[in-house]
């Protein structure tokens, strides 16, 4: 979110020579657009929050009411929605009201100071969450036989739940909080770094780690489960080609090969479903966050970017992007996973048969008030 601010593309000096101004800075020429403009963007950007908030609460309820949907996997996507809804309700306002208004702060000194580094950890989360999948994945398969498949409890899943969001609060936030500094007359918050000769190389390496962290290391790894996954799969063909071949010549060999086939077809059904969600996950990440990582990196190399005239239409694109990010989610769950397909159908339906069941509640309740106007008449 640090790049989607223009204040926070300026340096610590340009800022503090703004604030030290009695007037609050000129807004420029250049960040100007339309009105029309302005609120086709804003409509659009808020209809795909919108879908998907309901998306992503829907995913919750469903995980967390039904008991067949309660697997190692699903928590993992009940925090990738919970990280999700974050980013949706959360930082979207904030990120529509810094666009609005470049170089002010409406929500005030303390949504400054602790509000705003705080919602930095919903990157992470989100992204790591996804990785954990396909670490869980890479485990129950190419780890099978050294884990001999067990099954992961539910309080290992909460640890590893509970470790990535601590750690993206720490990476993230953290680092934030020291530096966080606010203007209350020209209602200003920025960040303000030591004027020291080492500041650059603190902004630089966390913006380096930023970019690392939340959006290479992630990929690097996802992509390094889908190798050795994939190194698994061709050595079980050839296990599987090897013991028919000895199941036709030795028939002692049979009560082995059936177990170890049924052990390679649990495995692999297990795969199979999650592969089918996380590969469009992982697509859909790429895509949507590349963008924003390729502007982090832009600003590092040319710091003066931010005031070229067509920063803020970039800027809008990439908020389009952020979101659409937060919001497809459920929708790949709908078209990838029958669980997840039913589940929505399910409750869909329940919510229908509620609003039909309070509907014929008033009309009976307006037949019985009529019926007992007219006995008074």
């Amino acid at each position: 979110m640090d790049n989607l601010y223009s204040n926070q593309t300026l340096n610590t000096s340009a800022v503090n020579a703004s604030v030290k101004q009695p007037a609050a800075p000129v807004f420029p020429v250049y960040l100007h657009q339309p009105l029309g403009a302005t609120v086709f963007q804003i409509s659009l950007w808020s209809t795909i929050v919108l879908l998907g908030v309901i998306g992503n609460v829907l995913v919750c309820i469903a995980i967390l009411t039904r008991p067949k949907m309660k697997s190692s996997m699903n928590y993992y996507l009940l925090s990738l929605a919970i990280a999700d809804l974050g980013v949706l309700l959360m930082i979207y306002p904030m990120v529509v009201l810094k666009y609005l208004c470049p170089f002010r702060w409406l929500l005030g000194e303390h949504a400054c100071y602790y509000l705003y580094p705080t919602v930095e950890m919903f990157f992470g989360a989100s992204v790591w969450s996804i990785t954990a999948i396909a670490i869980e994945r890479y485990r129950n398969i190419v780890g099978a036989r050294r884990y001999h498949i067990k099954h992961r409890s539910r309080v290992r899943t909460f640890v590893v739940i509970g470790v990535v969001w601590l750690a993206s609060f720490l990476v993230s936030s953290v680092p934030l909080y020291p530096v966080m500094a606010y203007h209350p007359t020209l209602e200003i918050c920025y960040l303000e770094w030591p004027d020291m000769s080492w500041t650059n190389a603190v902004f630089l390496c966390y913006s380096i780690a930023l970019i690392v962290v939340w959006y290479a290391l992630p990929l690097v790894v996802i992509a390094f489960t889908y190798m050795r996954i994939k190194k698994r799969v061709r050595k079980s063909v050839n296990f599987r080609t090897s013991m028919s071949e000895n199941d036709e010549g030795d028939q002692t060999a049979l009560p082995q090969a059936s177990s170890n086939k049924e052990n390679e077809k649990r495995i692999w059904r297990k795969s199979k479903t999650t592969k089918r969600i996380l590969t469009p996950l992982v697509i859909l990440f790429a895509a949507t966050m590349f963008p924003l990582n390729a502007l982090r990196v832009v600003m590092l190399i040319e710091p003066g970017f931010w005031m070229n005239s067509y920063y803020n239409l970039i800027i809008g694109q990439l908020i389009m992007f952020i979101m659409i990010n937060s919001s497809a989610n459920p929708m790949v769950y709908f078209i990838m996973s029958k669980e997840f397909k039913d589940a929505f159908r399910e409750m869909l339906k329940r919510s229908g048969q509620k609003r039909w069941s309070w509907k014929l509640l008033m009309n009976r309740r307006r037949q019985s008030s009529n019926a007992s106007r007219t006995t008074v008449v």
